[in-house]
Parts: C-alpha cells; sequence; structure tokens
C-alpha cells in the first residue's frame, strides 16, 4: 500500500513538475496537435480513398483551383519572380506550393498537384497545433491553471468549424495563424509592458501581412502610432529593442509601397476593389473607366495566370477609385449602405463555420451537431454577452474601466482586424441586380476567433468564484 502511495505521489510530482515548465506544456499541445491532425488525415485518407476526390483531398478545391493561387505550371515557366508579380494575393501560399515543387523544377518535371497539396495539409497541421499552444497559453496567462487551459484547448481543437479551416489549401490557416500570434503577443505586452513582445507583435504582424491583406494604410498607420507609444507605455525603454521595431515597422510598409509602385493600389490583393464597391453597394458597372497608368498595365502584363491578370488589375484600379469618389460626393448615402452591408455579413458570420465547405473528416464527427448549434445563431451571440458580463460581475463598473484603458490598444487592433470580416460582401460577376449579396464571412471570422475562445474560457473559470461571492453575500 506504501509503495502505491510513493508511486502516486511520484507521478503527481511529475505531472506538477511539467506543468510549472512555462513552455514545456505549450510545446508538448503544439507537437501532440499536430501529429494527431497529420496523423488523423493520413489514416482516413488511407480508409476512404476511394471516395475521396483525386484519391486524397479532403474537401472538393486543391489548391491549384484556388482563387488566390497562382497557376504551379504558370510559375514554373516564369521562376520565382513570379511572386514578385503576384497581386492577387499576398504570396506566402504560393511561396510554399513553388518551394515544394523544387523537385520537379530542378528535374524539369511537370508540376506533381497531389504532393504539392499534401504537403500544404502537413504543413497547416503545424499551423493547427501552434494555434492550439497559443489558446493554450492565453488561457493559462488568465486563469493561472494549466489544467483548465489544457481542458479549453482540448474542446478548442475538435471543433468543427476550426478543423475545416485548418484542412482548407489556401491561405487561411497561414493568416490565422500569425494573426491569432500578433493578438496574443499584442495582448503580452499590454499585461506586462515588455518591450520586446512588441517586436514579435510586429514581426507576427509582418508574417501575417504575407499571407493575408491587412496591411491597409489605416490600419499601418494605427500600427505606427502604437509603436510611437510603446516608448512611454514600456516598463523600460531599451534603445535597440526600439530600433529592431522601426525596421519591422518600416519592413511592414514594403508590400504596400510596392503594391502602390507596381499597380497603383496599397492593397496587396487586387480583389479588394470589388469588396470596396461592394459594401457600399455601388455597382461595378456603374463605375467609369479612368484613366490607366502606363507602368500599372505594363507590371501587370509582365506575368498573367489565372486570376492574377490585368483585368482584375484594371478592375481593382477602377473601383477602387470609385468608391472614393462615392464616399467624398455622397458620404451619407456610403454610410447608409455601409451599415446595411452588415445585413448580409453579420448573418453569415453567424452560421457554423463548418458549413463553408464539407470535409470529409469532419462531416464524420459525432458531437458536430452539438458544436455547430452552440457556436452559431443566437446562442453564440448570448456566450459571448454572456462572458462579458461575467467579467465585468466580477471586476464590476470601475474595474471594467481599468480594463479598457490597459487593453484599449488590442481593442483597437481587434477591431481593425475584424472590420473586413463584417464588411466582406461584393457583387457577384453577372448577378449583379442581386446587390453585394457574396460574402466570405463565416469563413473570415475564423481570424478574430482565439480571443474570443480566451475570453470566454475565462468568463467560464470565473463564475465559480463569483457564485460563491454572491452565495455569501446572502
Amino acid at each position: 500500500m506504501h509503495k502505491l502511495d510513493g508511486e502516486l505521489s511520484v507521478i503527481e510530482r511529475a505531472k506538477n513538475a511539467v506543468l510549472r515548465q512555462h513552455w514545456l506544456m505549450p510545446t508538448l499541445v503544439a507537437v501532440i496537435s499536430s501529429i494527431g491532425l497529420n496523423q488523423s488525415q493520413w489514416a482516413f485518407r488511407n480508409a476512404n480513398v476511394d471516395r475521396l476526390p483525386g484519391g486524397y483531398l479532403l474537401q472538393e478545391w486543391p489548391s491549384e483551383v484556388m482563387m488566390q493561387t497562382l497557376a504551379l505550371k504558370d510559375m514554373f515557366a516564369f521562376g520565382p519572380m513570379a511572386l514578385w508579380y503576384d497581386h492577387v494575393n499576398p504570396p506566402m501560399q504560393d511561396a510554399l506550393r513553388y518551394a515544394f515543387s523544387l523537385p520537379d523544377i530542378v528535374h524539369r518535371m511537370p508540376p506533381n498537384y497531389a504532393a504539392v497539396d499534401l504537403h500544404l495539409y502537413l504543413t497547416y497541421a503545424w499551423c493547427f497545433g501552434l494555434i492550439n499552444a497559443i489558446v493554450y497559453l492565453w488561457v493559462r496567462d488568465l486563469t493561472k491553471n494549466g489544467w483548465w487551459a489544457l481542458a479549453v484547448t482540448a474542446l478548442w481543437a475538435i471543433a468543427p468549424g476550426y478543423l475545416t479551416n485548418m484542412m482548407l489549401l489556401e491561405s487561411t490557416p497561414l493568416a490565422m495563424l500569425f494573426i491569432s500570434w500578433a493578438f496574443y503577443l499584442l495582448y503580452r505586452f499590454l499585461q506586462t509592458r515588455r518591450l520586446a513582445y512588441v517586436s514579435w507583435f510586429l514581426g507576427a504582424t509582418l508574417l501575417a501581412s504575407l499571407a493575408r491583406n491587412i496591411t491597409q494604410v489605416h490600419v499601418l498607420l494605427v500600427i505606427v502610432a502604437f509603436v510611437v507609444a510603446t516608448w512611454w507605455l514600456a516598463k523600460r525603454r531599451t534603445w535597440w529593442i526600439m530600433a529592431i521595431n522601426v525596421i519591422l515597422l518600416a519592413l511592414l510598409f514594403f508590400m504596400p509601397v510596392k503594391q502602390y509602385v507596381m499597380y497603383g493600389t496599397t492593397d496587396t490583393s487586387s480583389v479588394s476593389g470589388l469588396h470596396r464597391v461592394g459594401m457600399i453597394w455601388v455597382n461595378p458597372h456603374t463605375v467609369p473607366e479612368p484613366e490607366f497608368p502606363d507602368d500599372v498595365l505594363g507590371n501587370a502584363e509582365r506575368f498573367q495566370s489565372k486570376y492574377n491578370n490585368t483585368d482584375y488589375i484594371r478592375d481593382n484600379y477602377r473601383l477602387t477609385q470609385g468608391s472614393y469618389d462615392a464616399w467624398i460626393h455622397n458620404p451619407i448615402g456610403s454610410g447608409t449602405a455601409f451599415l446595411r452591408s452588415l445585413t448580409i455579413t453579420v448573418p453569415e458570420a453567424l452560421r457554423p463555420s463548418s458549413q463553408y465547405t464539407e470535409n470529409a473528416i469532419v462531416t464524420e464527427l459525432p458531437w458536430r451537431g452539438v458544436y455547430d448549434w452552440v457556436f452559431s445563431g443566437w446562442r453564440y451571440l448570448l456566450l459571448l454577452a454572456g462572458s462579458v458580463a461575467v467579467v465585468w460581475f466580477t471586476r464590476g463598473t470601475r474595474g471594467m474601466g481599468r480594463l479598457a484603458r490597459r487593453y484599449g490598444w488590442f481593442i483597437g487592433f481587434y477591431a481593425l482586424i475584424a472590420a473586413p470580416v463584417f464588411w466582406s460582401n461584393r457583387f457577384i460577376p453577372g448577378e449583379e441586380n442581386l446587390g453585394p449579396i457574396w460574402t466570405d464571412a463565416i469563413r473570415l471570422k475564423m481570424f478574430i476567433e482565439v480571443p474570443l475562445v480566451a475570453l470566454v474560457a475565462y468568463a467560464v473559470w470565473l463564475v465559480p468564484g463569483l457564485l460563491r461571492r454572491r452565495s455569501i453575500g446572502r
């Protein structure tokens, strides 16, 4: 009996030692999650090869057909400079696809589309693990309890909508990883006031900008103001860290400046013009043709592939100018239409994310129905509102005011990243009479989910203490 007690004591001490290692548990979470998803895909693929598209795809779309990607055969023919002329989307995913194709390029073989996609599945499994590690770290920071953080991370990791998006063969997993990391690092700076966290935040934001069009001018201006403010917000002012931050800040401007010089737009996606007029309900066909700068068209003609073509550059230039003209000449009408767009995007964002596309693995998850019901529609809004209410009751009005002041920069940055989710509607080509009804908000909301998971987890953790306080008060 004493021997058994001793063995249990050793096991308990080992568990506690693991939990006390600040980086050990998040590292294990990342590694185990990544390997788990990759092996689950491998096993499912082997068992269902006959019914999967191409014998390997877990959803309908390979990376080659995605709107945001360049054609591999075109990149093979043009070479790596194709990434320099990529304007339809930031180049990170196509850079990965090109890198995965290097053996074929070296041996002058045609593209091996299946091999590239399988490498993407593996890469995105690692993104999955790293995002889970962020969730674990964030919840542990808020609650100071590793077990609760582990439980929340496990529940998050099996969420059908999250899994669906992490198995898409486009840039969503990359963008979600770096945006979530940027959110967490900004939170850590505001919590600790350590200047080094700003460097990591800017680095994560820079990587996110190479996966998604997040560095619009207004976002950059806010980041500049934030970096300046950190000199006074930080506990210790370190010149060399501040110098690194200024360099990273300058690098954030590189892609928008490059796009403006080459294509006459600061957006790093040439479909932005469609969304700019869509969100204010301006029919693209009513926007007149402007004078196109010769160098813009010349650069667009240098390399064309799928949607990365001169037509999209012309439309983006024309529609961007048209949206500015609408705001200038009809600000009230544009503002009214701007708010009206929420009637399209909000209902779409409140749909279960697993319904974005059918994923073969997610379709067979027995808990999908429960997750989809709880985390959608009015239940999701009630969960978020309830979480805010719990924190408010726990902290009090003055406490919430102090939180708002301390984390004001986080709230502002979060709002800037969230805005494109709720103003993502546009017209469907050929069906403009229906209005700007197309939106990807069901997928885009994943970029802003991790902070909300941390908020809900923190609020649930606070509930028992809040109930005890109320019972004692009686």
